[in-house]
């Protein structure tokens, strides 16, 4: 080597995605299966779980790959199910010293980010463990909450969040974690099974709700959509589509509805106060409803919208037929003892509320769909739904974990700037020397002939 030569660095080689860690899987495939349990994983495991959920979640946690999305949602479940997440106080870090003296249990548990936090949630002997109840309110009534499932991949949307907690049960499962509750974490899996099924049908027909035909009545008989009409005038280019109905397409959807699906009895009646007193609505109420029966439109109602001109561009009506049913979530009524017994019976009655829907909205619902309307009901005996408030899964149910979420412990005292003024806490007026207010050398202030008003 010459003096003053400079010796060329030798460029570092770019790691391949495989050794990066980038093509590894990350546990969630729809195929993925947990290796089978050795014996000694086993011996240790019976050590391990003694401590319970602790200690499967974290194991959980580090043999799944999750990136931000999967751990967003495998946060709320958690915290929803009464976990916290986080690290610990006061654990402090594990050096290699540290771990060598310590059991399996041990490390698992200082390394844990999800606990049972029992000064936050009260003591252990008042839980209530119920895996099915738990994910069946997850997914019914807290995820349409806090994501946005409305969009067009809602399946895909609402199957990526249920396969994350299926994965987990399915580890539970594997790694007999808690035997004796065996029964509902199985039943727990079945729900994120029905909750594929079920959720994105929900999201669909809340948004395809009430229908043309529901909307032509409501603007007819002075429902939420008369009045409202509001066509794009073709300039506004932030407008998409059309709010309510014109009148004269409201009447027309109408009287074909009519014609092709009442009955001749309620057909004769509409025409007798159509051409007396009129038609008027002689009932408005809210009411929860769930689905009993869907009936699509038969092949000569079909056909009936095919021959006829008017009915051109109009879908054919089926029938959706729904009994009462009480939204856990309503406000308790103030009623009398008897007027409870009558909404006792009502609730488990045979009467039944029957509704004109389009054939495409029978499509997204199925039997066992609950939904909150405000139902108007005619003279002549039809029924319509004038707005519809929510539309949920037939295991739709709130559980009191939601309270708790966001939920801080008080402070024991209160910190120096949330102090209240006690110094003269025995006198009428408490005087605060930050108040901005006039100074009390202020001449100006003193004069009672000043215009400043003193009130």
């Amino acid at each position: 080597m010459n003096v003053g030569e400079v010796k060329k660095k030798s460029k570092s080689k770019k790691k391949s995605k495989s050794k990066r860690g980038l093509n590894a899987p990350t546990g969630f495939e729809e195929f993925y299966v947990d290796p089978p349990v050795t014996p000694a994983e086993y011996e240790e495991e019976l050590e391990i779980y003694d401590e319970r959920i602790e200690v499967a979640i974290q194991r959980f946690f580090m043999r799944r790959n999750m990136d931000s999305t999967r751990k967003d949602v495998f946060d709320k479940y958690m915290a929803f199910g009464g976990i916290s997440s986080g690290p610990k106080q006061f654990s402090g870090g594990l050096s290699k010293a540290d771990m060598s003296d310590m059991s399996a249990t041990d490390i698992a548990l200082m390394k844990a980010i999800h606990f049972v936090d029992l000064d936050r949630y009260g003591n252990e002997e008042d839980y209530v463990v119920d895996f099915e109840a738990c994910v069946k309110s997850f997914f019914s009534a807290r995820a349409p909450m806090v994501y946005d499932l409305t969009g067009v991949d809602c399946a895909k949307e609402v199957h990526a969040k249920t396969n994350i907690i299926r994965n987990f049960l399915n580890y539970l499962l594997h790694h007999d974690v808690c035997p004796e509750h065996k029964d509902q974490v199985v039943a727990a899996r079945n729900a994120c099974d029905l909750t594929d099924k079920e959720l994105p049908m929900t999201m669909k027909a809340a948004a395809w709700f009430p229908g043309d035909f529901q909307t032509a009545c409501s603007v007819i008989f002075g429902g939420s959509c008369q009045d409202v009409y509001a066509r794009n005038p073709g300039w506004d280019t932030e407008f998409v589509g059309e709010a309510g109905m014109e009148i004269a397409a409201a009447q027309n959807t109408f009287k074909i509805g009519l014609a092709a699906q009442s009955s001749d009895e309620m057909s004769k009646i509409y025409m007798e106060q159509n051409s007396g007193p009129g038609v008027s609505v002689v009932k408005v109420y809210d009411v929860g409803l769930e689905v009993t029966e869907l009936i699509p439109a038969p092949d000569e109602i079909r056909h009936f919208y095919e021959r006829h001109a008017s009915a051109k561009g109009l879908k054919s009506l089926g029938r959706l037929k729904a009994r009462k049913w009480q939204p856990p979530h309503a406000m308790p009524q103030d009623l009398t003892e008897e007027e409870k017994e009558d909404e006792a019976k009502s609730l488990h009655g045979t009467d039944f509320y029957e509704f004109l829907i389009e054939d495409d909205i029978l499509q997204t619902c199925f039997v066992g769909m609950k939904f909150e309307a405000t139902v108007r009901e005619l003279s002549f005996g039809l029924k319509f739904f004038d707005a519809v408030a929510g539309v949920y899964c037939s295991f739709y149910q709130i559980l009191p974990n939601d309270l708790i979420i966001g939920w801080k412990k008080p402070e024991a005292e209160p910190l120096p700037m949330r102090k209240r003024n006690t110094e003269s806490a025995d006198s009428p007026e408490v005087y605060d020397e930050n108040m901005v207010g006039p100074d009390e050398d202020d001449e100006a202030w003193k004069d009672p002939s000043n215009e400043i008003e003193q009130n």
